[in-house]
């Protein structure tokens, strides 16, 4: 049976469309499968709250980035040199002064978190930076940022509470 191509104005056989549509669908499918593996995985907020994802990764600091770049995530960001290769941890913005002024060129430290992408480029967000064997807790295992304030009074005993709340 002949059918009209609308194209060409001409007549073409069933079996050269037919042909013509599945070349057409398996490009479209190639080329969308293509993608989706070119692509990092993005941050997920339910990764994030479970520390269960979290990867811990050590290295030397190469550039600590505190000016906010276009596409990056908001806060400081960590650039370290590692046995795994070049990693960019994203540390948020509530880390103290004197925590941002250890971080100087050569320091070793060791950053645990969640790896994701943030407009195509890859990160780790922090949840635990330790230097010189000193921890930093900057997320809570919720995911949100733990400000100085709160990591003094987390270790405060509950008699140094106002009211002496026990």
């Amino acid at each position: 049976m002949q059918i009209l191509d609308w194209i060409t104005c001409r007549r073409v056989e069933r079996k050269e469309s037919a042909s013509f549509f599945c070349l057409v669908l398996l490009s479209m499918f190639t080329h969308a499968v293509a993608l989706a593996q070119a692509a990092p995985a993005p941050f997920e907020s339910r990764t994030m709250g479970t520390p269960a994802h979290d990867v811990a990764m050590a290295g030397t600091v190469q550039e600590l980035i505190a000016t906010h770049t276009l596409g990056a995530p908001a806060g400081t960001q960590l650039v370290v040199e590692g046995p795994q290769g070049s990693f960019t941890a994203s540390l948020g913005s509530a880390l103290s002064d004197q925590v941002l002024q250890t971080l100087v060129p050569g320091t070793p430290v060791q950053v645990t978190g969640v790896m994701g992408a943030i407009n195509g480029k890859s990160y780790l967000l922090a949840r635990k930076l330790t230097i010189a064997g000193n921890q930093i807790i900057i997320r809570n295992e919720h995911g949100f940022l733990v400000h100085s304030q709160q990591r003094t009074h987390a270790s405060v005993n509950n008699s140094a509470l106002p009211g002496g709340a026990k």
